[in-house]
């Protein structure tokens, strides 16, 4: 059973209402985008008069849309979740931490959210299984199968709302990367940054992380990959960089 709640330097994450739990890969995505979107917004400096717009799709119990913020204090963040139960817990969360300024959750399914302006900033760690078996619970369905949030809805909200020079950053598996190659050229989409996953030095890659925006494809992607342990087992010394400020016992 997992523990209801996971403690990070600044906030808590209580998860015993959301199917989807705190995972080492999703910890992953949330400091990597947040580093990516400090050194953006430092060589870039927010206009006082308006704050930058981020999406997270299918938010859960809240932990992206919190770690983003904790790095990127001036974003106005909505927290997108189709699990009201999940819904709840993302906003007491988001509470117990003070960031209720910032962060709002909405109870909402993507498919036929329709946001007044568009966003900034879209980041997402959707559901993976496709025709899989299905769990005995809806939640868990939700949480872990695409039958609510498929890539393709998913892609077709970023063509949709994310703004001309928005930036997008996901975390996929890495069987599906075809698909989302596909998807991301109907929708005149692309990725400027593919950095896999591995648990180990010598596994090999079990997951992707994208960062990428409108246009098309083209020759200066840059690829990278990062080792969740190093090669004494403990965690790399990237792993540590990203997650130093958020992890208890880093």
């Amino acid at each position: 059973m997992a523990n209801p709640y996971f403690s990070f330097k600044q906030f808590t994450v209580w998860q015993d209402q959301a199917a989807m739990k705190v995972t080492t890969d999703a910890c992953l995505l949330g400091a990597w985008a947040s580093d990516h979107l400090q050194q953006h917004f430092t060589a870039n400096p927010l206009e006082p008069a308006r704050a930058p717009r981020l999406a997270d799709v299918g938010t859960g119990t809240g932990l992206l849309a919190m770690m983003i913020h904790q790095k990127n204090p001036s974003l106005y963040i909505d927290g997108l979740e189709i699990d009201p139960q999940a819904a709840q817990q993302a906003l007491h969360n988001v509470e117990q931490a003070g960031f209720q300024q910032q962060i709002q959750i909405h109870t909402v399914d993507v498919t036929s959210f329709d946001p007044a302006e568009p966003y900034d900033i879209i980041i997402s760690n959707p559901p993976f299984y496709q025709d899989d078996l299905k769990a005995m619970e809806q939640k868990r369905n939700w949480a872990f199968h695409d039958d609510t949030l498929t890539l393709a809805s998913l892609f077709r909200f970023i063509s949709a709302h994310l703004s001309a020079t928005g930036k997008f950053f996901l975390l996929l598996p890495c069987r599906r990367e075809q698909e989302v190659q596909t998807l991301l050229h109907s929708h005149d989409l692309c990725v400027v940054e593919k950095t896999a996953v591995k648990t180990a030095p010598h596994s090999l890659a079990h997951r992707l992380l994208l960062a990428g925006k409108r246009g098309k494809a083209s020759t200066d992607l840059l690829e990278q990959e990062i080792c969740i342990g190093g090669e004494t087992g403990s965690y790399s010394n990237r792993f540590r960089e990203l997650l130093t400020d958020y992890y208890l016992t880093l």
